[in-house]
């Protein structure tokens, strides 16, 4: 469906499928600056499915094509991410641009480049997810949560559907236990690096 829309969406538009992703170049109009757009919101009415889709910024010529479709691909891993922090039923499908999304692919990118490190480097976030994976405990969600909610307890606590008390219990035993302690920042920033990595492996593999 999305390929045909593709091909009608303006003459000279090109499709091509690999597994279960579609790519479209499409051609812009002199000073033109999405050319995918409209395509782009097209992606959103597939019934029954979920469709992630992104646009990479316009190529000035063949040679800027790569780059191009490597940010779509970055947009769509951003997409992915964002649905992976829903609850299954409130997933949807979603469209961006790459200029929409940059800080959130900026990350990405650096946490590319950090993973291979990453694994050498044993610390407290390592613990921690450790003895979440193999006690069951729910530290590493908890931390996570309380981060994602720019540290505002009650927001964190609703997300996770608990007590404010029992997430604050947590975070106190995550500091006990493990050293992770959101109100240092060099502990927060290794506490968002480590999370990040460990829930990215965890939808590798699929495991908990």
């Amino acid at each position: 469906m999305l390929a045909l829309q593709a091909a009608a969406y303006r003459p000279g538009c090109v499709t091509a499928r690999s597994g279960r992703r579609l790519y479209v170049l499409v051609p812009a109009g002199d000073g033109e600056a999405g050319p995918a757009r409209t395509l782009l919101a097209s992606a959103r009415s597939v019934p029954r499915d979920v469709v992630l889709a992104g646009a990479g910024p316009v190529a000035a010529g063949p040679a800027g094509l790569p780059a191009s479709r490597e940010a779509a691909e970055l947009v769509v891993r951003v997409l992915r991410e964002r649905a992976a922090r829903l609850p299954a039923g409130e997933v949807r499908s979603a469209a961006a641009a790459y200029d929409e999304v940059v800080p959130e692919a900026t990350v990405l990118r650096l946490l590319d480049r950090v993973e291979p490190l990453w694994g050498s480097l044993p610390g407290p976030v390592h613990a921690m997810v450790e003895h979440d994976r193999v006690h069951g405990s729910a530290y590493g969600d908890s931390v996570t949560a309380y981060l994602d909610a720019s540290c505002d307890t009650g927001t964190a606590a609703r997300r996770l559907n608990v007590h404010p008390n029992t997430l604050r219990y947590r975070l106190r035993r995550a500091r006990e236990l493990f050293g992770v302690d959101p109100a240092d920042p060099a502990a927060r920033l290794l506490a968002e690096i480590g999370l990040r990595l460990a829930a990215r492996r965890s939808h590798r593999t699929g495991s908990p």
